[in-house]
């Protein structure tokens, strides 16, 4: 087999892999960072996380300025990869936010860039953030871009029990000229700090597109700043693990999913505070 045939060869199965992944979506959009992954993609509920830009925007941290970058390779192909950026900036006014997420690689890649706000009335989180989507793909097939518009919400019920929910891409929007719309949403669920060492989340995911989908996560500080997670997703059915570490000014969080069918994908984050 020649070294074009290969090339070819791979691209195709890149693209059924992609294909397989939008009849069976996992969500990456919206669930950014190596510590939701490994906690079952759960986030929607999970107050001052780092990429709350993506996954609550009403859930934003408003302690510390923040920047975080994150990469999640599916099941190991290099031309099918999740890398993201995020910062968090504290105003006097709120919390701003800011995201870029790649998907992709040269001859098929989606880019998207958001901003967003939050701020709160006592116990009462709320949000919206602003995106544009790009899509690229190779060959005379051109690009396309649409833009969209997430509401978040949540509530501190009592003392470690948190209520979260979010609406993504309300407005309905689709790739210029065509009728491909941009993935909508609702997610709401809760998170429960257990202990001062255990945190366990659950919500509910629904595409307008897809069969609800549960997920599950589960955290525990095994010793001092060391955190071991794991977590489940039905629809489309995955397991994951994953550890982190938190120090005063950085953290990192390493996590890995097993999707079924398809395999093991791993996903790698690091956090800055200043």
């Amino acid at each position: 087999m020649t070294q074009i045939q290969m090339n070819q060869l791979r691209i195709l199965i890149i693209a059924c892999i992609q294909l397989f992944l939008q009849a069976n979506p996992s969500d990456a959009q919206h669930v950014m960072g190596a510590k939701h992954l490994a906690m079952g993609q759960t986030g929607v509920s999970v107050p001052g996380a780092n990429w709350s830009v993506f996954s609550n925007v009403a859930m934003m941290p408003t302690d510390q300025n923040r920047v975080s970058f994150y990469g999640f390779r599916y099941i190991g192909i290099a031309e099918i990869t999740d890398m993201a950026a995020t910062i968090n900036l504290q105003t006097s006014r709120g919390t701003l936010g800011g995201g870029i997420h790649r998907y992709g690689f040269n001859l098929f890649n989606e880019n998207r860039f958001l901003l967003g706000y939050k701020n709160n009335l006592g116990n009462l989180h709320y949000g919206a953030s602003f995106s544009y989507t790009h899509v690229f793909q190779g060959g005379a097939y051109g690009s396309a871009g649409a833009a969209g518009i997430d509401l978040g919400l949540a509530t501190k019920i009592f003392d470690g029990l948190w209520f979260g929910a979010r609406a993504t891409n309300i407005n309905q929007p689709a790739y210029g000229d065509t009728d491909e719309e941009l993935p909508r949403e609702l997610a709401a669920g809760i998170s429960y700090l257990l202990s001062s060492d255990a945190l366990i989340t659950t919500e509910f995911v629904k595409d307008v597109m897809f069969p609800v989908s549960f997920r599950a996560g589960l955290q525990f500080e095994i010793i001092t700043s060391l955190f071991a997670r794991a977590g489940i997703t039905t629809e489309p059915e995955t397991y994951s693990f994953g550890f982190g570490y938190l120090a005063y000014a950085w953290e990192v969080n390493f996590g890995i999913q097993q999707h079924i069918p398809l395999g093991l994908s791993p996903a790698l984050d690091l956090a800055i505070r200043f």
